[in-house]
């Protein structure tokens, strides 16, 4: 089931960067401004991929969805109160499915890849955070074991971002 995700290659950007496009489109008509023209552009997504973090699910030989595998974590992570204190921990950036595929369970095999993958490489936890308008993600992190841990606005945003976290190893 999960062999159909892998690490994207910079050939693919035009493809992943129309998929952001769409995603931006249907979040604008659900009256959600998380993502922009200015974010996620060309240049985060290529240093994604040349860095090799960022990883894609193909749906009938094509890009359905994305996200980035780092240890990357926003400024606004060091306020929150994290369970698992000690890392290493994984985190889960980008996640998006190509509005026409949505529904057809590719952000619970993405969610699912990064999960096996940070237990496999001895993370402690994943950590994320998404936009408090995005209520399906929401409902998804929440179905799927993640807590929000805190949240942080940023400028220009009608909204705030909760933090989530997800642990894969108790803490001691």
């Amino acid at each position: 089931m999960e062999s159909d995700i892998r690490q994207g290659r910079v050939a693919e950007l035009e493809q992943i960067m129309v998929l952001i496009a769409e995603c931006v489109r249907v979040m604008r008509e659900g009256g959600s401004d998380q993502w922009d023209e200015t974010y996620p552009n060309a240049e985060v997504i290529t240093g994604d991929l040349e860095r090799g973090t960022l990883y894609v699910c193909e749906d009938n030989g094509a890009v359905a969805g994305i996200m980035v595998l780092d240890e990357i974590q926003a400024e606004p992570y060091r306020a929150v109160d994290w369970v698992q204190k000690e890392g290493p921990n994984l985190v889960m950036h980008r996640l998006a499915v190509h509005p026409q595929v949505q529904g057809k369970g590719i952000a619970r095999r993405l969610i699912s890849f990064a999960e096996n993958f940070a237990a496999d490489q001895g993370y402690k936890s994943i950590r994320m955070d998404t936009y408090a308008k995005n209520d399906r993600a929401l409902e998804l992190y929440r179905r799927l074991g993640y807590d929000i841990r805190g949240q942080f606005r940023l400028p220009g945003k009608t909204s705030h971002f909760p933090v989530l976290e997800k642990i894969l190893v108790r803490p001691d």
